[in-house]
């Protein structure tokens, strides 16, 4: 909660205290507040009118509208330490391509965690081929696909494991404080996952890499061209099941090279903060 103290005005901060830990906080201008906690979300009964938006959108900005325009027109403001606000607004299109958001309206600031041991299937299932198999993680959105990566990142890189790590963080999402004193990773922060894992393999001798949600065609060229390396990745995409999941075009296309040998569901216990795992071999899978 400590870095929202830079982002927000003292009564928004008073009023989101009450509600201790919380994943996101969503702020739209003149409505109310709404808070996601314990995977459910709360409408609170403080609202923003224009000059608090206005306050908070320039704030989490920097004060620099421009410097931030390459993240603005990809969705989103990198805040470092792992968190990250979305936007929402009034695009400008030239050519088919979003060149600017001209009016934002909505702001969702997500909450990062390190929650310890919650990549425990992930580690297991990696350790049992020796660490030489690939893996994509999937869930729904926000069940907790990037804080098992904080934790798979922080327990390979240190004993027993001493694991060369190269995380490619292309929003800047993953990366924490904490893990600055990780001596065995690389970090490729704000990279396009295509240039990051290419860097990565040339440059840096990885044992393994880990990269956030897979999205287009140039990250999935970029993780088929990986497999002549043979260096295992660990990544993360959104599906609701495993065959959802494998009807995703550029996901198809890497099951059919073979890129992954495991695709591993997670979704969150009822108590506690662990998760369930479901693990589909891709032998298995019909």
């Amino acid at each position: 909660m400590k870095k929202l103290e830079a982002y927000l005005p003292l009564d928004i901060l008073s009023h989101i205290r009450h509600y201790g830990n919380i994943n996101e906080l969503r702020i739209k201008r003149n409505s109310a507040l709404v808070i996601k906690k314990d995977n459910r979300f709360i409408i609170t009964d403080c609202k923003t009118d224009d000059s608090v938006f206005d306050e908070i959108l320039d704030r989490l900005l920097e004060h620099s509208y421009h410097s931030k325009l390459g993240q603005i027109v990809e969705g989103y403001i990198s805040l470092g330490d792992g968190y990250r606000a979305g936007i929402a607004g009034q695009a400008v299109v030239q050519n088919g391509a979003v060149t600017n958001i001209s009016e934002i309206s909505s702001v969702n600031i997500r909450i990062p965690y390190l929650i310890k041991g919650v990549s425990e299937g992930v580690v297991l299932h990696l350790r049992s081929t020796d660490f030489r198999e690939s893996v994509l993680v999937y869930s729904p959105p926000g069940v907790g696909k990037t804080t098992l990566l904080r934790d798979l990142i922080i327990r390979l890189c240190r004993e027993p494991y001493n694991k060369r790590v190269s995380v490619i963080d292309s929003r800047c999402e993953i990366y924490h404080s904490s893990m600055a004193c990780l001596d065995m990773l690389d970090l490729y922060l704000g990279y396009p996952k295509q240039k990051g894992i290419e860097q990565a393999i040339r440059s840096m001798a990885p044992d393994i890499i880990i990269c956030d949600e897979i999205g287009n065609d140039a990250e999935t060229d970029a993780i088929l061209a990986n497999q002549s390396a043979g260096i295992p990745i660990v990544a993360t995409a959104h599906g609701s099941s495993c065959k959802a999941l494998l009807r995703r075009s550029n996901i198809n296309r890497m099951d059919r090279a073979g890129v992954f040998g495991c695709y591993i569901g997670i979704s969150r216990k009822s108590a506690g903060s662990g998760y369930n795992y479901e693990f589909n071999k891709r032998n298995d899978i019909e």
